[in-house]
């Protein structure tokens, strides 16, 4: 019979283990993947000067993928607020909750951070954060929108820059 001695079964099998644990782990595959638009207006308009101002808008994914939770097919979430804000602080980063209204009447919190950057002279935004409550609680969201027309010359005119609108997706994965 050929066997190995156990002095080198222990050895290949410590190795074996080893070498599996500290294998990379798979990313966690999508469980909602969307497509939409983000609205903003600002009342009143930001000009250079900061200032306290309403704002309010939507999220709307008119196009939502799923392999496991397929009746997710879009979602619409309002939200308003106030902020100080100027056209030279707009891209400068925050943190929020926005609730998510699915199209089959359930909805999920979340709770955000996100950044700006500079892209080729577009601003892309990015915001992270976990479902805090609600359809899919515990799963990661990441939200990327563009902004793809951002007409800053507005900032300058008596009415100043009242609306931004732009596209985004959302990736939502289990952690």
């Amino acid at each position: 019979m050929n066997r190995l001695p156990t002095v080198l079964t222990a050895p290949l099998l410590a190795t074996t283990v080893v070498a599996a644990l500290a294998a990379p782990a798979q990313a966690s595959p999508a469980l909602v993947t969307c497509a939409g638009t983000t609205t903003v207006s600002f009342s009143p308009g930001l000009t250079p000067v900061e200032q306290t101002v309403a704002v309010s808008g939507q999220d709307a994914a008119d196009l939502c993928l799923s392999l496991t939770h397929p009746q997710l097919t879009g979602f619409i979430a309002p939200f308003s607020g106030t902020a100080t804000q100027s056209c030279t602080s707009l891209f400068a980063g925050g943190s929020g909750t926005e609730t998510l209204n699915w199209n089959d009447g359930t909805s999920s919190s979340w709770s955000y951070t996100n950044s700006f950057s500079n892209v080729n002279g577009t601003k892309v935004g990015t915001s992270t954060g976990p479902i805090t409550a609600g359809t899919l609680a515990g799963a990661m969201v990441t939200q990327t929108i563009t902004f793809p027309s951002l007409d800053l010359t507005a900032c300058t005119t008596s009415q100043g820059l009242t609306a931004l609108s732009g596209l985004d997706t959302w990736t939502f994965t289990r952690t």
